[in-house]
């Protein structure tokens, strides 16, 4: 297990991670940092939008219940 301190750099605080605890990292990744409420730090690669090339109605799907009469007591 490496340690390592935060820093203020400009307006941003930076973290220096260890080359031995980044060896899987992507350093031409983007990613997403969150926090938790014990101060956890997590680092979630970004993915690009995967709607971004869809065409109109691609990700529809017919509605197969359309048809369906309540037979107990669903709301209606």
């Amino acid at each position: 297990m490496s340690t390592t301190k935060l820093r203020r750099q400009g307006s941003s605080i930076v973290v220096t991670i260890p080359a031995s605890e980044a060896k899987d990292l992507d350093l031409n990744t983007e990613y997403i940092v969150k926090t938790d409420e014990h101060g956890n730090i997590s680092l979630i690669p970004k993915l690009d939008n995967p709607f971004k090339n869809a065409k109109p109605g691609e990700y529809n799907e017919e509605d197969v219940w359309a048809d369906m009469k309540p037979a107990g007591k669903e709301v209606w």
